[in-house]
C-alpha cells in the first residue's frame, strides 16, 4: 500500500531515525524526513552540514549506519521496488568530464543515460534514441548537442548533464549544488527548467543550494541541516530573518 500523509497525498520517499558517519567523525544524526510526490525540496546548511551524504543516503548511493530508508514511486511498474537507476535521476556535485582523457560530445554525455537500461556496450534501439532525442529538447539543448561537452559554458554542461539524468525517465531527480560556477542568466535558466520538469512531468525534485535567498525563492520546502534537522518546512516562512537565524542555530549546534 502507498504511504499515505494525513492529507492524503503520496510519499515516494522516507528516512526514519537515520545515522551516518565516516569513521569516527558523525555527519548524520537522527535524521527523519518523508519526501511527497511531485515535490520541490531544497536542501541547505553550512559546510559540512552533512547534505551531499544525505543526498547520497536519499538516492541509494549510500547506507545508513542505523535507521531506515523506504522508497515508493507509486508507478504501476516499480512499486514496493528500492530505488532503481530508471527511479531516480542523479546529478552529483562537479562531475569529473576530462576533454584530454574523453572527448565527447554533449549528445554523447546524454546518451551515457541510457546504459543503465541497454548496458554499455550494447548500440540504442529506437526507443533509447527517442528518449534521448526527448531529454535533449527537455534541456534546450538542441543547438549544441553536436558540440564538445568541453566547450560549453557552464550553464550549458549543467543542462546537459541534467538531460542525461533525464533519459532515464526518472520520478525522481536529485541535484547537488546544480548553479555553483554558473552566471546569473544561466541560474534563471535552470530554475526555470527545474520548474517545468515539476510541474509539467511531474518530477519530484531535491536540489541541494548554498545560496539560501535563491533556495526560498525557487523551491516550496526548505530542509535546513547541521546534522540534525533543523528547519523543515515552507520556503515562504523563511524571510531575511528567518535566514539568518538557521544560520545561527546551525552556529550552535556545531
Amino acid at each position: 500500500m502507498p504511504v499515505m500523509l494525513p492529507g492524503g497525498e503520496q510519499v515516494c520517499l522516507t528516512l526514519n531515525n537515520v545515522w551516518f558517519a565516516y569513521g569516527a567523525n558523525p555527519v548524520l544524526e537522527d535524521v527523519s524526513l518523508s519526501i511527497r510526490q511531485e515535490e520541490l525540496v531544497g536542501i541547505a546548511g553550512p559546510n559540512g552540514s552533512g547534505k551531499s551524504t544525505l543526498m547520497k543516503i536519499m538516492v541509494g548511493l549510500l547506507k545508513p549506519d542505523k535507521g531506515t530508508v523506504s522508497f515508493s514511486c507509486h508507478i504501476d511498474e516499480c512499486e514496493g521496488m528500492t530505488p532503481c537507476r530508471p527511479c531516480i535521476g542523479y546529478v552529483p556535485q562537479n562531475p569529473v568530464i576530462r576533454q584530454e582523457q574523453f572527448p565527447v560530445t554533449a549528445r554523447e554525455v546524454v546518451e551515457m543515460g541510457t546504459f543503465g537500461q541497454i548496458g554499455l556496450f550494447r548500440r540504442m534501439n529506437s526507443d533509447s534514441k527517442r528518449a534521448v532525442d526527448n531529454a535533449i529538447a527537455e534541456a534546450g539543448l538542441d543547438h549544441v548537442q553536436h558540440e564538445l561537452f568541453s566547450d560549453l559554458s557552464g550553464g550549458q554542461q549543467q543542462r546537459t548533464l541534467i538531460a542525461r539524468a533525464l533519459v532515464g525517465r526518472p520520478h525522481i531527480i536529485a541535484l547537488d549544488e546544480p548553479t555553483n560556477g554558473i552566471d546569473a542568466q544561466s541560474k534563471q535558466e535552470f530554475y526555470k527548467l527545474v520548474n517545468h520538469l515539476n510541474k509539467a512531468h511531474r518530477i519530484t525534485v531535491l536540489m541541494i543550494l548554498h545560496d539560501l535567498p535563491d533556495l526560498a525563492a525557487h523551491v516550496e520546502r526548505v530542509i535546513f541541516l547541521q546534522r540534525k534537522v533543523i528547519y523543515d518546512g515552507p520556503s515562504a516562512n523563511l524571510n531575511a530573518e528567518g535566514l539568518w537565524n538557521l544560520m545561527v542555530e546551525a552556529g550552535r549546534s556545531t
